[in-house]
């Protein structure tokens, strides 16, 4: 029996101590996991006084009776194993992005009270970066100014500049509020799909949008980063299940089919992960992770499982986590896994090196203000990433990504932050602030007025943007422009620096299992 503690050292003893009679089925039954028995077969020899010999033969019997034990699993290469697989165990990853709580969540009060004081801290940002940027002369294009003659009646272009602003903000809050709908109804879906091809079209589609926007990023820049982060928002977000673990360099939660780790193996490489690996207690020892995941099918409770990144000879690098069910007498089983994080993949790192990380001085350069280009592309790109990037970078920035130390890394070190954060933040909120106050548009609140001037992003797109939709789409794509970078940064900002205080004294608190 594999008995909750606190220690590591208890949770090492509990394990030592279980008994091969009380070997645990895997699996639930449903399509989500594939079910095997993991009893001892009934054929076991009598204890005979040699003692070795007979405790070989044992052993090796439950071995073979292993061997045929196949629970859905996902793998830690570049690419997942089960090409054609239709049926992937994907509710357990999906659960884990819908329920899966490493810490307390802050109120809707206090993240109400935190936003100006975020809003302040971005505008500070963006209006110190954009005079440093000026005064360097750094090459690009900070806004060429257009004189544009007035379409329509001052008063009515007014009201209409108005709608823009408030429909176009509206639409932007309701995308971050209803932020959990958007994630369960459409992105695990579409980003967690159970059929093989379709999660593999999903991030050969996403890695195209990421390689094909980071070459317009001195064209039209707030389109192009917004592609960008779209990719990475589906890198932090979607996770890779696959339906068996395989023999890989890194950590894999559940039975194998490798040859070396027979049944009920957890492994990492060719070597076992498991403590008391080769005599009687099976099993691996994991940090149970808050979150409603649900009821079992022995009645007990499921719960989200991490890999203890502290045990002996496993160093998964990644955020793999398990269903387990939590027994009333204190075991954990492994019920089905819950993936990992796609970012975490070999294929999607050389991704986001080679787009993100090879234009990265272009992307920094971006945020100061240049190189935008106010149109239709900017706006229909813009309105498309909303919903996708407040949704998942809300789910990582708050939840997900406090999951385990490699989560955090994907924070402190892909994204750099806090200062990429701060620019992009500081670009959308600088960017709502100076349209609001007329620093692009200075007559956009003036009926009087019958021409107007534009100063934002090339004098080309400008005068496109306003041939094709007038005075009103200037201010439109403007305004959602600058939405694109506030909540999703408000999220990576706020939310990694609440997680992290919430996160003080969690390890004390942390409940140890060995997951059988």
């Amino acid at each position: 029996m594999a008995l909750s503690t606190k220690g590591v050292g208890e949770v090492h003893s509990a394990a030592s101590a279980v008994s091969p009679d009380e070997a645990t089925s895997v699996g639930t039954g449903s399509s989500d996991s594939a079910s095997c028995d993991s009893s001892p077969p009934p054929c076991r020899g009598a204890q005979d006084a040699g003692g070795e010999r007979a405790k070989e033969g044992r052993e090796k019997q439950d071995d073979a009776g292993h061997r045929g034990c196949r629970v859905p699993l996902q793998d830690s290469s570049a690419y997942p194993e089960g090409a054609f697989s239709w049926d992937l165990p994907v509710r357990g990853a999906r659960l884990y992005n819908s329920s899966v709580r490493p810490v307390a969540l802050p109120s809707g009060r206090v993240k109400m009270l935190v936003l100006p004081v975020f809003w302040a801290v971005c505008v500070g940002w963006h209006l110190l970066q954009r005079r440093a940027q000026l005064a360097w002369q750094i090459p690009g294009e900070p806004g060429e100014t257009v004189q544009l003659q007035r379409s329509l009646p001052g008063a009515w272009q007014v009201l209409l500049n108005a709608v823009c602003v408030v429909t176009l903000s509206a639409y932007a809050v309701a995308a971050y509020l209803f932020h959990e709908r958007i994630l369960n109804s459409i992105l695990n879906p579409l980003f967690i799909p159970s059929s093989w091809l379709s999660h593999y079209f999903m991030s050969l589609l996403m890695f195209a949008v990421a390689i094909v926007s980071s070459f317009f990023l001195t064209e039209n820049w707030v389109a192009a980063s917004a592609g960008l982060f779209m990719f990475f928002a589906y890198a932090v977000v979607a996770r890779t299940v696959q339906p068996s673990c395989s023999h890989s360099s890194q950590i894999g939660l559940g039975p194998s089919r490798a040859d070396d780790d027979a049944g009920s193996s957890f492994h990492a490489a060719s070597a076992s992960a498991e403590t008391g690996y080769g005599a009687s207690g099976r099993g691996v020892v994991a940090v149970l992770l808050s979150g409603q995941a649900g009821e079992g099918n022995e009645g007990g409770s499921l719960h989200f499982a991490s890999i203890r990144q502290d045990s002996p000879g496993v160093n998964p690098v990644g955020d793999d986590a398990a269903l387990v069910e939590k027994l009333q007498d204190g075991s954990c089983v492994y019920r089905g896994p819950c993936g990992r994080a796609v970012i975490f993949r070999l294929d999607c790192l050389l991704v986001l090196a080679a787009s993100f990380g090879g234009r990265l001085p272009w992307f920094v350069l971006g945020s100061g203000g240049y190189n935008q280009c106010a149109g239709l592309v900017e706006l229909l790109v813009s309105m498309l990433y909303i919903p996708i990037g407040y949704t998942c970078f809300a789910v990582f920035g708050f939840r997900v990504g406090m999951a385990n130390r490699w989560s955090m890394a994907v924070v402190l070190v892909l994204c750099l932050w806090p200062f990429i954060n701060l620019c992009l933040g500081g670009k959308g909120c600088g960017t709502l602030t100076a349209l609001v106050a007329g620093e692009y548009l200075p007559q956009i609140w003036d009926p009087a007025a019958t021409t107007i001037s534009f100063s934002r992003g090339f004098a080309s797109c400008s005068e496109s943007a306003y041939a094709l939709g007038g005075e009103a789409l200037l201010v439109a794509s403007t305004t959602i422009a600058a939405w694109v970078h506030v909540m999703s940064n408000f999220s990576f900002l706020f939310g990694f620096v609440s997680g992290m205080v919430r996160s003080r004294g969690r390890k004390a608190t942390e409940e140890s299992v060995v997951v059988r």
